[in-house]
């Protein structure tokens, strides 16, 4: 026997792999954590189902009848809701609003958040002061900071007229929500001022994880601020472009409690968005059935339009 063969014995054995569990078993123990975390969530869901899912369902349903919202009893009338909602003037105003103050909002929130963002990003003494003063309009519900405009603007004694007549301005003096000319504009400016402070923060955060490697070494080659801006920050703050726009174009196609507050719709039907339309024809109307079918209209379109800008952005977060 070679000395190869002796060392080759002496050596210990290798012990057989672990039995492993068949393929189609499963543990008990992952079983029993599984059954734990689904019970656990499962009240929220339920109701989250009985509160959310079932009445979406039901409201398609609703959306092909005559229904009022209070008669027991209901006809189906086919597509005709849709066809007067498509062919109605009211209805296209009521898009036309929700563009102007759903996607005018979303651009120019961001522009200002992150021109704002980029200032409290080079304060090296009281930042958390002014980070605290930029969020503050995020916390206040938009129902109250829309009564708080509604009294600073009123014609007779609001803050603004009052203002104006004290500097001899009386010329100047408007019915700032009752102007059919200037609503829209001054619907656009409460809206802007009320959404813009999570995304101030948002961008102060993503400003605040890029590399200074990059951009010092940027400078060093000669970079001005704009070229730094454009070709290292720019393509850095991607991600939170993407997440801004959406939650900002999701909030301003249901824009509702600003409208409810200030205008009612009014005057007439001018100022009327399409989640206020809902609400009027719905219960104020008591057209149900036109309501259903106009909702599941905004649902389309909010959900085709939330799709086609995500995949938009995310093909530039790629590129970026």
């Amino acid at each position: 026997m070679t000395d190869q063969q002796v060392l080759v014995k002496a050596l210990p054995a290798e012990p057989p792999p672990a039995a492993r569990p068949a393929p189609g078993r499963r543990r008990p123990r992952f079983d029993r954590q599984r059954i734990a975390m689904l019970l656990f969530i499962a009240p929220a869901a339920i109701l989250y189902a009985l509160m959310m899912i079932v009445p979406s369902l039901q409201s398609i349903q609703l959306s092909f009848t005559d229904w009022d919202g209070i008669s027991p009893t209901f006809e189906y009338v086919g597509l005709r809701n849709y066809e007067d909602i498509l062919t109605g003037e009211r209805f296209w105003n009521a898009v036309k609003n929700t563009l102007i103050l759903g996607l005018g909002s979303a651009v120019i929130v961001n522009v200002i958040a992150l021109a704002v963002a980029m200032m409290l990003d080079k304060l090296d003494h009281a930042q958390g002061f002014f980070r605290t003063i930029v969020y503050l309009p995020a916390l206040v519900s938009g129902f109250i900071a829309a009564t708080i405009w509604k009294y600073v603007l009123n014609f007779n004694f609001g803050a603004v007229n009052a203002t104006l007549k004290g500097l001899g301005l009386d010329a100047q003096t408007r019915d700032w929500l009752g102007d059919h000319d200037i609503v829209i504009g001054v619907l656009l400016f409460i809206i802007c001022f009320t959404l813009g402070g999570n995304t101030t923060l948002i961008y102060l955060a993503n400003l605040q994880s890029v590399p200074q490697e990059l951009v010092e070494a940027a400078r060093i080659d000669g970079a001005s601020r704009a070229q730094v801006f454009r070709y290292v920050t720019w393509p850095m703050l991607a991600g939170a472009v993407t997440v801004n726009m959406t939650l900002m174009m999701i909030a301003g196609w249901t824009i509702f409690d600003q409208i409810m507050v200030l205008t009612m719709g009014g005057p007439g039907f001018i100022s009327e968005t399409m989640a206020f339309f809902i609400y009027k024809v719905g219960f104020g109307e008591y057209r149900a059935g036109y309501g259903s079918a106009a909702a599941v209209v905004l649902f389309i379109v909010v959900m085709a339009t939330t799709v086609i800008a995500n995949r938009y952005m995310r093909s530039r977060e790629i590129q970026a």
